[in-house]
């Protein structure tokens, strides 16, 4: 028998067909800047679903750096680059229009991930950005961002579609499980983990990684109770 490996695969979980259904909703105001709001605690496939959708839809991705606290203008020189803008402005208006030109040009989703990591008025910025080149702008980030963004009475009306991740469920947990390792999860077993990772995707990860070396050792892709108990708890130590 092959040994059992996680392989790197992207599961369109419910709150994956629930982000969809959001950015289909956003495209309806095509021709607008508005903005969209995905939000939840760490480890729930925000940024991996966003990364995902990116990639297959051709929008913008960026991650927001602390670095950039010092000033727009390095906000604005990484946007240029993620826009593959090859003389970027050394300047803060022109790298601002550099960046609206661009999107005029070619107009199509941002998303920023990390937003609460971005003083207030950077969002500010941010709108004139989807307002000047009409583009729907994603903003995602963890609780927290909700009272961050109704602080800005401007960008919270043009806020048209929010999602918050719950956690992951048991059936996502099993397709997970057969997508990415071929393990065979019983939903006894998937309980088990679904209520050991509090539904945090990461968490369930960690543990599907426990039960490959188990299984390899085993010489099987059947999952026991048994296996899951002894990974969940050597994992205890870690959270």
């Amino acid at each position: 028998m092959k040994n059992v490996k996680l392989n790197p695969v992207f599961v369109k979980t419910k709150n994956v067909r629930n982000f969809e259904v959001m950015m289909d909703a956003l495209a309806l105001a095509d021709g607008e800047g508005c903005f969209g709001m995905v939000y939840s605690q760490a480890g729930r496939g925000k940024t991996r679903t966003s990364q995902w959708y990116s990639g297959h839809n051709d929008c913008i991705y960026l991650r927001v750096l602390t670095i950039w606290r010092s000033g727009e203008l390095d906000f604005l020189k990484s946007f240029c680059k993620a826009l593959n803008i090859l003389s970027i402005p050394g300047r803060k208006g022109p790298a601002f229009a550099s960046v609206v030109d661009n999107l005029i040009r070619n107009p199509r989703p941002v998303f920023l991930d990390e937003i609460e990591k971005m003083p207030q008025v950077f969002l500010d910025v941010i709108r004139d950005i989807a307002d000047s080149a009409s583009i729907p702008v994603i903003l995602i980030g963890e609780e927290g961002i909700v009272s961050f963004m109704e602080k800005n009475r401007r960008v919270w009306s043009r806020t048209f579609q929010q999602l918050e991740f719950k956690p992951i469920e048991i059936a996502d947990i099993i397709m997970y499980a057969g997508e990415s390792a071929g393990l065979k999860l019983s939903i006894p077993v998937a309980q088990m983990l679904h209520k050991a990772s509090g539904g945090d995707f990461r968490l369930v990860r960690r543990d599907l990684l426990g039960l490959a070396q188990i299984a390899n050792a085993n010489q099987t892709s059947d999952v026991t109770e048994k296996m899951a108990k002894i990974v969940i708890k050597s994992g205890l130590s870690g959270r």
